[in-house]
This record gives C-alpha cells, sequence and structure tokens, in this order.
C-alpha cells in the first residue's frame, strides 16, 4: 500500500472528522534520538537503531494537527504511525 493510502485509511478510520482538510506532506530522515516527543519514541522498536524517513501530514492553519509515518530509511517498512495533536501523541498504530 502506498504512502497516500495509508494515510487516508488512517485519517478516515481514526480521525474522519479531519478527512477533508488539503493536507501538504514532507518527508525527511532522522534518526531515532532526533525524536523529541517521548510518546512517539516509544513506539519504535528498540531494535531500531537506523536512521528513519519521516512523513509529515500537516495542512494550513492546523499546525495544532500532524499526523507522522516512520519508516524505515529506504522506504520499504512502515513502522508506525499517529496523529499528535498540540504535541499529544493520539491514536499511534504500530506495522511491526
Amino acid at each position: 500500500m502506498g504512502i497516500i493510502e495509508l494515510f487516508r485509511d488512517y485519517i478516515e478510520d481514526y480521525h474522519p472528522h479531519l478527512a477533508e482538510k488539503e493536507w501538504i506532506v514532507d518527508v525527511r530522515t532522522l534518526s531515532v534520538t532526533d525524536i523529541q516527543n517521548e510518546d512517539v519514541k516509544a513506539t519504535i522498536p528498540s531494535g531500531v537503531t537506523e536512521e528513519l524517513k519521516c512523513w509529515v501530514f500537516y495542512y494550513n492553519g492546523g499546525t495544532s494537527n500532524v499526523v507522522y509515518l516512520l519508516q524505515d530509511k529506504q522506504g520499504l517498512q512502515d513502522i508506525g504511525m499517529g496523529l499528535l495533536k498540540k504535541g499529544k501523541l493520539v491514536k499511534p498504530i504500530s506495522f511491526v
């Protein structure tokens, strides 16, 4: 399943009130130690030590609602996804 499909399914299943927003996506590579939110960090399996690919979904005017998708650096394995609402992790899911 593609990144956009994963995102759309997540929004429709867990946050349908956000489904009609015009979402923007950005991607970056980061290490586990770069992740500042401890709740997000806790969702990453302890064996994952390499850099990660982080997809960030947001919309204009919605800086308090950010959806992230973490993958391995190559983008081959999905690790986890969740919504950060005002910095608080809401309804995270794990793929591993």
